[in-house]
Order: C-alpha cells, then sequence, then structure tokens
C-alpha cells in the first residue's frame, strides 16, 4: 500500500470519530503527501474533509508537499489539493 493510501485511511478513521463525538471545532487530519517521514498536520472541519472525500482520487497536503503520480488541483496557505493521475492496484 502506499504510504499516501496509510495516511489517508487513518484520516478518515480520524473523521469517523469526530463524527461520532460530534467534535465542531477544526480536526487535526494528517498530511496525505508522498513522504513517509512527513508528519504535517492539516486543521480542516468534517464539511471540508468531507468535500475533499467526495472524490475518491483526491488527497490532502500541507501546501507545497508532493503526491506520487499526481497533480496539485488547488493550493492556499492552509493545504493543498491533489489528485492522482494514475491509480495502482493491490492484488
Amino acid at each position: 500500500m502506499e504510504i499516501e493510501n496509510v495516511f489517508r485511511n487513518a484520516n478518515d478513521r480520524i473523521a469517523g470519530k469526530a463524527a461520532e463525538l460530534a467534535w465542531h471545532d477544526p480536526i487535526p487530519f494528517l498530511c496525505e503527501c508522498s513522504d513517509s517521514r512527513c508528519f504535517g498536520r492539516l486543521e480542516l472541519t468534517l464539511d471540508e474533509y468531507g468535500s475533499v472525500r467526495a472524490h475518491s482520487e483526491q488527497y490532502l497536503m500541507k501546501p507545497g508537499h508532493q503526491l506520487s503520480g499526481g497533480f496539485v488541483l488547488e493550493q492556499d496557505e492552509r493545504l493543498a489539493v491533489a489528485e492522482k493521475l494514475y491509480a495502482e492496484h493491490e492484488s
């Protein structure tokens, strides 16, 4: 499994727990870039997180970080949203 998918799965669990607890403050999510040494944190609401997750090929990252096999769709001083150019299939 690619590292960005490991972080993405962790973020899905964070979002699930935040929803379960009805947490309304910005929630700390992990950067989903391709750097296995990155422990960047992004602060998002559940609505912001959900809008990115509505597109299965999109990943959340710290601004300036890279996604292997992807390109940045949008970026501001707080976060970047990237999209995979290809999807690797695991067997």
